[in-house]
C-alpha cells in the first residue's frame, strides 16, 4: 500500500488544487470568486463579490468611517432581534444570517473601494457596542442573567425604549467609543 502517493492526491483534492493551473477561473458565473482577470489585475473580491476587503497586515481597516443612518438602524434592528428572539445570542437561522450579510455586502458595494474594509469594521464595532450596551442594561434589570437565558419581554421593551439605547442609532458613527 502506497500511503504517501495516496495522501498527496487526497491533499490536492481537498485543497482544490488540480494539475491544470487556473482551471475554471474564467467562468461567467464566478459569483464572488476571483477570476483569472481579477487575480492578474489585483482586483480581489471577498466571497460575496465585494472588492476592496483586504485585511492583511498593514491595512488601515481599523478606523471609524461614517455610516448611513439606514445601516445604523439595520445593525441596531439586528441586535434588537437577537435579544428578542435568541436572548442576546446570534441564533441559528441561516436565512437571517444570509440576509444580514447580503445587506451589509450590498451596502459596502456603494462605498469607495478603499473605504469598504474600514466601513465593514465600523459596522462590526457598532454591532458590538449596541449589543454590549443592551446586555449591560439587561444585567442591571435581571439579576444573574447571562447570554441565552430568557429575558422578560417587558424588560426588553423598557430597555429598547430607553433614550440611552435609542440615541446610539441617531448618533454619529465617529462618536463610537472604541478601543483599538
Amino acid at each position: 500500500m502506497r500511503i504517501g502517493n495516496n495522501s498527496q492526491g487526497i491533499w490536492q483534492l481537498l485543497s482544490g488544487r488540480t494539475n491544470t493551473p487556473f482551471a475554471g477561473a474564467r467562468r461567467s458565473s464566478a459569483g464572488g470568486r476571483n477570476t483569472l482577470e481579477d487575480l492578474l489585475t489585483g482586483h480581489y473580491k471577498n466571497s460575496h463579490g465585494v472588492e476592496g476587503m483586504v485585511i492583511t497586515k498593514g491595512s488601515n481597516r481599523k478606523r471609524i468611517m461614517p455610516v448611513s443612518d439606514e445601516m445604523k438602524q439595520f445593525v441596531y434592528n439586528d441586535v434588537k432581534d437577537a435579544f428578542y428572539k435568541y436572548n442576546g445570542m446570534s441564533g441559528d437561522n441561516e436565512a437571517e444570517q444570509k440576509r444580514y450579510s447580503a445587506a451589509i455586502n450590498n451596502y459596502l458595494k456603494t462605498i469607495k473601494k478603499e473605504d469598504r474594509s474600514a466601513t465593514s469594521w465600523t459596522l462590526g464595532q457598532m454591532k458590538v457596542k449596541f449589543a454590549n450596551k443592551v446586555a449591560s442594561a439587561v444585567k442591571e434589570k435581571v439579576l444573574g442573567w447571562t447570554y441565552g437565558k430568557p429575558i422578560p419581554s417587558d424588560v426588553l421593551n423598557e430597555i429598547f425604549a430607553d433614550e440611552s439605547i435609542t440615541s446610539m442609532v441617531s448618533g454619529e458613527a465617529k462618536g463610537l467609543d472604541i478601543q483599538i
